[in-house]
């Protein structure tokens, strides 16, 4: 809604610039001395004027979505469009001596006369539409707005086209009417304003480096808050007993909802990021996420508003309160996308931002986020991928209070400028510089390919998408690739487990999903590790194998090829045989499957350890 205002204001001025402003009472005004009135001619002619603006603009704004322009771009586009709109209104000189500025000003006014002199609706249109070019290279209001409308999406880019030219022809109506008695009285007064065109001149030129710099996040959050914050402190005054009655209920309906969270097993942690924009940002996309919500975090007052925790004395940090799925994205894997978004290093805010309320926390919501939180922190820390010490603090949540509306999905509401405030800042040349580097990479996508089978296993089925399958694959070493991915064999009597006597399980090398246990397997006098049975009834899958042109059956897994089952099994335990590739399991004895996450299966040894 500012911007739209600004744009209606700056197509009202556009008619002051000194190349226009004496043209017009000529060509769409009353020229007699006393005499008011809007003809039929001059509708025309505004009209006109106004399509041609809005047809220029939408075909500027059009050339500009056929290419792919990074926001960057625009970041420096619209700062130095605005910097040179200043020190045009500084220097109002130097603008006429632009060459391009002068010819196009020239061919226009040439054609504004032939129209003028045809005396017909066609001359009318024609004088409109010659008008278009002198608007857009005559005044640097017009540029103003262009600045604001090339970066934004098509339909803010349009809202912001419609307040201009609404602005623009409410100034021509009331020039058409008045004629040249007001557009005389509008020089004067502008002949004797020169000391304020300046310093409005130099303003825009400070607006012009602030969005180079991406400075302008604070101003404009200020704008907003300032009328938001004063509306809810009247309204609190007056509805203080409400108030009370509603924080109640709002309690009660965090209570509600943090149970039915439980309920359907999603899981909820708070982390403060700096400014609260970018970390919902970053993590309101990652699979397994149900919602991220922009707020205030802690504190000692018993209400959060932006204007508040922006002075720093709350105690609150801008937080994001994150609800997700423990069996599609792990704790740990929300912490490594939230340590990549930030500098943990930074004691006094995060970059631009600076203050307490911009210092970095992880707020746990149970002894278990906790752990896994400080285990996070602690090898980060130990990784070396930073230069100082991790300062970002792990405390018990206490209170969250979400933030204004106009903040909620500002990365996707307000994108151009979220980006440009995301460079601006300095955070977006810190991840390039810190966790783009290949170290980096390399830390977080092991312990991403450590936290696919830490969810899986989660998740109680062991079920991955082909992708999931295809990552930890590559973790293999080339003779259980070779096994595994391809559906070789190992050689016999020299493999890891055909001999092997000690107690335990044998899972999926790939996915630790259980498949077989100690206690059933035997020595088949082949080897190759062989059991008489599967550890589950679904452990395994059976399919047709005709690879050696003869017809047998395969053992596969969700990781998958395992070996191949036979007929000449131990007969009193039902007669199959599974050969198995020792490089397709992994080994877990029994005195680690409490530690490594198979417990239940401990009851396979109960009647031996009884002995």
């Amino acid at each position: 809604m500012t911007f739209f205002v600004i744009s209606v204001i700056a197509g009202f001025l556009t008619v002051l610039a000194p190349c226009i402003l004496p043209l017009l009472p000529i060509v769409i005004g009353s020229t007699g001395e006393g005499k008011n009135g809007i003809s039929k001619r001059s509708l025309v002619v505004i009209a006109s004027l106004a399509v041609s603006v809005i047809l220029f603009t939408l075909l500027l704004k059009a050339s500009t979505a056929l290419i792919a322009i990074p926001q960057s771009f625009w970041q420096y586009f619209s700062g130095t469009v605005l910097i040179l709109v200043g020190l045009a209104i500084v220097f109002p000189a130097l603008w006429t001596k632009i060459p391009l500025v002068s010819r196009l000003s020239i061919s226009s006014n040439k054609a504004v006369g032939a129209g003028y002199q045809k005396h017909s609706l066609y001359g009318d249109m024609l004088i409109g539409g010659a008008l278009g070019p002198v608007f857009t290279t005559c005044s640097p209001t017009y540029l103003l707005i262009i600045a604001t409308i090339l970066p934004a999406s098509f339909i803010t880019g349009l809202l912001y086209l419609v307040g201009f030219v609404a602005g623009l022809v409410v100034a021509l109506l009331l020039i058409a009417y008045f004629g040249e008695r007001l557009t005389s009285a509008v020089a004067k007064r502008m002949g004797t304003a020169e000391g304020v065109k300046r310093i409005f001149g130099i303003l825009i030129v400070i607006i012009g480096l602030a969005i180079m710099t991406g400075l302008d996040k604070k101003l404009e959050s200020k704008i907003l808050d300032s009328g938001y914050g004063a509306t809810i402190e009247f309204e609190n005054r007056l509805l203080e007993k409400v108030g009370e009655s509603e924080k109640v209920s709002e309690l009660d309906m965090e209570t509600e909802k943090t149970m039915n969270d439980s309920a359907d097993g999603l899981e909820t942690i708070t982390l403060a990021g700096g400014c609260f924009w970018c970390i919902e940002g970053a993590l309101q996309g990652v699979e397994g996420v149900v919602s991220a919500v922009s707020g205030y975090a802690g504190g000692s007052e018993e209400d959060a508003k932006y204007l508040l925790v922006g002075k720093g004395t709350t105690g609150h940090r801008e937080a994001v309160q994150i609800v997700y799925d423990p069996k599609v994205v792990s704790t740990e894997a929300l912490l490594n996308k939230f340590w990549t978004s930030i500098d943990p290093t930074d004691a006094g805010g995060q970059f631009a931002d600076r203050g307490f309320q911009y210092t970095t926390a992880v707020y746990y919501h149970d002894e278990g986020q906790k752990q896994v939180a400080e285990t996070s922190k602690e090898a980060l820390q130990k990784s070396g991928l930073l230069t100082g010490d991790i300062v970002t603090k792990i405390e018990s949540f206490t209170t969250f209070y979400p933030a204004e509306e106009y903040h909620q999905d500002y990365f996707l509401k307000s994108a151009e400028h979220y980006e440009r405030y995301k460079k601006g800042s300095g955070r977006e040349d810190f991840v390039e510089e810190t966790w783009a580097r290949d170290a980096a990479k390399e830390y977080f996508e092991t312990a991403e390919k450590e936290e696919i089978t830490t969810v899986s296993q989660a998740r109680g089925n062991y079920e991955y998408t082909d992708e999931e399958i295809a990552e930890m694959l590559k973790n293999l070493d080339p003779l259980s690739y070779h096994v595994v991915a391809e559906g070789g064999t190992e050689s016999p009597f020299n493999n890891s487990y055909w001999d092997n006597k000690a107690d335990g399980i044998y899972v999926d090398v790939v996915t630790g999903k259980p498949l077989f246990s100690s206690t059933h397997k035997y020595d088949s006098g082949t080897g190759w590790p062989s059991f008489w049975r599967t550890i589950d009834d679904d452990s395994v899958k059976l399919q047709e194998d005709n690879s050696l042109f003869i017809t047998r059956t395969e053992v596969v897994s969700e990781g998958g090829h395992v070996g191949h089952v036979f007929d000449d099994g131990p007969v009193e335990e039902g007669g199959r045989r599974f050969c198995t590739n020792s490089a397709s399991l992994k080994f877990v004895p029994r005195e680690d499957m409490e530690k490594e996450g198979y417990g239940k299966y401990l009851y396979l040894f109960e009647d031996e350890k009884g002995e």
